[in-house]
This record gives C-alpha cells, sequence and structure tokens, in this order.
C-alpha cells in the first residue's frame, strides 16, 4: 500500500540523520521524541538517553521551527545520504538457455530486443549462452561476433573466469603486466665491454595498469548506447545448441555452470555495484554443478515422494551449489546503496545478505527446471521467479516488462528512472519492552546481535538486522 503524501516529507532529506549517541540503541531522530527547547536536548524514546542537539539544530530549533524529522504527521522520512557516492548505472547480464526450440529462442530474443530499448542508454549490459557449453559474449570487439567458450561440467570462481577471458592484470598499450623482459620498469641491458651505455629511449605513451574488472567493463560489460547492434545482431542469429544428443539422453544443460560465470563476472567488475544476472531456462539442468537429474532418459526426475524419503542424490548437492554462489555474492557485495535506474544451505544463503548482485530466474518449460533447488539463490539476492509454459506468452513477456518499470516523469527527482534498487537491509529498533523474534519473507539474517533480539526465533531470527537485495516499490 502507498504511503499517503501527508506521512512524510515531499522530497528526500539530503542529510545524514541524526542518531541517538547510546552504542547499543543508536535510533535515529523522530516526532515521538521529547524535544527540550530550552537546553536543547532531545531523549530517545527507546533507551530513554538525554542527547544534545547538533549546533546546526540548536541554533534554529524552537517549537515552531521544527525540522523534518519532527514533525508530527511525519512518521516516515527517507533520507538521501551525502556521504554515500553515486551508485552508477546498474548492469544487466543475460543469460540464455540455447537448449529451447528454435521458436522458443525467436520469442525470447524479440522480448530481450524490446527490453534493450527500455535500458537508460548508460546501463551496462552483457550476454551469455550456455547449453553443452557456456558461451561469454565480447560485445566491445569490433568487426565480427566473438565469444569465449568454457566448458559446461565445472564450477569457475571469478579469478578463474578472469584468466580464461584473458582478463589478467597487463598494461594497456603493450607490454606485460609486471613489467617482464623489456617491459616498463626494466632496466636497461649492459653495453658491449668498451662502449659507452645509450640513453634509454623517450617512453612513447605512458602506459597504465588495468584490472581484470577494468578489462570485463571494456570488453564484456559495455553501454546499451555502445553496443545495442551487436547485441540485436547476435540475438538475430541465435541458434540452437549444435551438439547432437543422442535418442536415449537428455540434452546437456549446464545452467549452474552458466550462473557461475555469469555472477564470476559481476564479482570482477563491479563488486559494489547494483547489477542483475537475468537466467532465461528451458528446462532441468542436467550437465555440471546444479544438475537435478541424470541426462539418461531412464532415470526419472526427482519426485515429491523421492524427496521425502531423501532417495534424490542430486537435491542436495545443487541446493548446496547454488547457496554457494549466494555467498560468493557477499563477499563481492558491499554497504546500503540507492540504485536509480537450520540446514547447510541456509546457512551458506544467510551470508548473502546485503547483495549487491540480483538473480532473477524466467523458466518456461512444460518439465520441470529446478526451481526447489535454485529457490535459495533467488531469494537470498531478492530476485524473481517467474515460470511459464512459453517464451511466447504473455505472462513471461509481461513479467519481464515489469521488471524495468520506470517512475512517472512527474515523480519528484525520480521521475523517468528505474524503479529498482538493490543492496538493502533492514533493521528494527525497539524500546526495552519489546523484543524482535524474526523476520518472514524472503530476507537473509545479517547475523547483528542486539539487547532487543529475543532468545524465541520465529523465521528469520537470532537478530535484528536483515538483508533484502533487490527491491523495488512492490
Amino acid at each position: 500500500k502507498k504511503l499517503p503524501p501527508t506521512f512524510a516529507p515531499p522530497s528526500a532529506l539530503q542529510y545524514d540523520p541524526i542518531r541517538c549517541s547510546t552504542a547499543t540503541c543508536h535510533a535515529v531522530l523522530n516526532p515521538y521524541c521529547q524535544v527540550d527547547f530550552r537546553t536543547k536536548l532531545w531523549v530517545c524514546p527507546f533507551c530513554l538517553t538525554r542527547n544534545h542537539f547538533p549546533p546546526h539544530y540548536a541554533e534554529n530549533i524552537s517549537e515552531t521551527n521544527l525540522p523534518a524529522e519532527l514533525i508530527p504527521q511525519f512518521a516516515t522520512c527517507e533520507y538521501e545520504l551525502p556521504s554515500v557516492p553515486p551508485a552508477g548505472p546498474p548492469a544487466f547480464v543475460f543469460c540464455i538457455d540455447t537448449c529451447a526450440h528454435v521458436e522458443e529462442l525467436a520469442e525470447l530474443a524479440d522480448s530481450i530486443q524490446q527490453i534493450l530499448n527500455l535500458l537508460p542508454e548508460d546501463s551496462l549490459v552483457g550476454l551469455v549462452t550456455f547449453g553443452t557449453n557456456v558461451q561469454v559474449h565480447e560485445l566491445g570487439f569490433e568487426g565480427l561476433p566473438k565469444a569465449y567458450v568454457l566448458r559446461g561440467n565445472k564450477e569457475y570462481a571469478p579469478q578463474r573466469v578472469g584468466q580464461l577471458l584473458g582478463c589478467g592484470g597487463v598494461a594497456a598499450g603493450g607490454g606485460a603486466a609486471n613489467g617482464g623482459r623489456g617491459g616498463p620498469g626494466a632496466p636497461p641491458p649492459p653495453p658491449p665491454p668498451g662502449q659507452a651505455p645509450q640513453q634509454p629511449p623517450m617512453p612513447q605513451q605512458q602506459q597504465t595498469h588495468e584490472t581484470p574488472g577494468q578489462q570485463v567493463l571494456r570488453r564484456f560489460l559495455l553501454p546499451v548506447s555502445e553496443c545495442s547492434m551487436t547485441l540485436e545482431s547476435i540475438l538475430d542469429d541465435l541458434r540452437k545448441d549444435p551438439w547432437p544428443v543422442p535418442s536415449d539422453k537428455r540434452v546437456a544443460r549446464c545452467t549452474g555452470c552458466a550462473l557461475s560465470v555469469a555472477t564470476s563476472l559481476l564479482d570482477l567488475a563491479l563488486p559494489r555495484r547494483g547489477a542483475r544476472v537475468m537466467m532465461f531456462v528451458g528446462g532441468p539442468c542436467t550437465s555440471g554443478p546444479g544438475a537435478i537429474v541424470s541426462r539418461l532418459k531412464t532415470e526419472d526426475i526427482r519426485s515429491h515422494a523421492d524427496l521425502n524419503r531423501n532417495a534424490e542424490p542430486l537435491h542436495k548437492p545443487a541446493c548446496e551449489f547454488y547457496a554457494g554462489l549466494s555467498k560468493r555474492h557477499n563477499a563481492s557485495g558491499g554497504s546500503n546503496a540507492k540504485g536509480k535506474g537450520g540446514s547447510s544451505t541456509q546457512a551458506a544463503a544467510n551470508a548473502s545478505a546485503c547483495s549487491m548482485h540480483v538473480v532473477d530466474v524466467f523458466a518456461c518449460s512444460l518439465d520441470q527446471v529446478g526451481i526447489l533447488e535454485m529457490g535459495e539463490l533467488v531469494e537470498a539476492t531478492g530476485g524473481h521467479m517467474v515460470l511459464g509454459d512459453s517464451f511466447g506468452q504473455s505472462v513471461f513477456k509481461e513479467s519481464l516488462r515489469r521488471v524495468f518499470r520506470t517512475f512517472e516523469p512527474d515523480v519528484p527527482e525520480d521521475g523517468g528512472k528505474m524503479q529498482m534498487a538493490f543492496g538493502a537491509t533492514m533493521e528494527v529498533l525497539t524500546s526495552r519492552e519489546f523484543k524482535v523474534s524474526g523476520a518472514i519473507g524472503p530476507v537473509t539474517s545479517l547475523n547483528k546481535k542486539g539487547p532487543n533480539v529475543s532468545d524465541l526465533e520465529v523465521g528469520r531470527g537470532g537478530t535484528n538486522a536483515w538483508g533484502l537485495g533487490g527491491i523495488d516499490p512492490n
């Protein structure tokens, strides 16, 4: 439900909030605080600590001149912290399953091309296709389409992906990054006996070190305004996975491997910037990490009865793999940022608390695709899960468009910007009479303890702070 406009200031407050000085409280100044206008003090309603107003508040505050956060009807305030630098434009990595039928690929390519026209020009985009193997498309290569092929039967760490894509640390303009023989910084060779030493030549251009992340941004993640033609050309030429499939086997689909490669790209290039991995899958993962069924058609895909009896050997390893991906997100994730524009599985997914990278799964298939196993990763990052029968269905197309909705042009400050944010966290502060038992919903624990944390856990408990990952106004 949308908050009535009279319950909040008309625009975000462009300064840091005033907080309680108690180390275990840090509550924010609000209309429920008692204010002594004579001594310029305010009493925290949670811990009853008396706090001094900052000088710029104390000079001007009075009963008739209140700051926005003390006006009684403004029970909700939004702050835009000047200490937080602009997050930059978001990035979108499209992961496309090429094991789908040709008609499905054509429908999907058309939908993605329409989405490209909705993105702001400075948004970064990348493309990964997968089937038996994973193809990472170099959108920054001019002249002809170029892609790197990675085997689909293994998981790839970010550093390994950087090596395989040729994104090691090198010096732009030639020479090795570490200054090998004749490289920058190497001493000149000694002159022959009896010959005067030669003067070293003047450098023609200054060489700068390029990190693996900078190379990924230059070659694989480009602004949509620079690579839209290349990307649309690749989408127009999408073909079904060419590897032959015996009649007694399922197609080799390496969904888990493709996810690890896509998230590794973002971990290398944008560890602390909002981004989405948008996975479009048309069947179950049958190859590599995250597989939920064997390629042999004589072996049926897991059923509810198999799961109840713990008779499905691939289920637990797949869950642990996807939970491990969410844990890796936290290692590269970061602090809050406003983006414009019971089991080992659970424990690992909890570590992705404030992930800056969101994973969305759009599954269109008449068969199971493994949402049960991937669900932990999607929830931990605040992503979307959409199930349908075909990429040509209106359910899929409308759901995809809604992800990229923008604010109305007349909305103050945010008009025309995308309705999505990344790295959201939620913290609950209470007075001493109340305890927090937990939160119910797609949140992950930040494991933050405090005097208001209850021993009785309900949902995700044992903390008073949770990570939401990606969020939108809904």
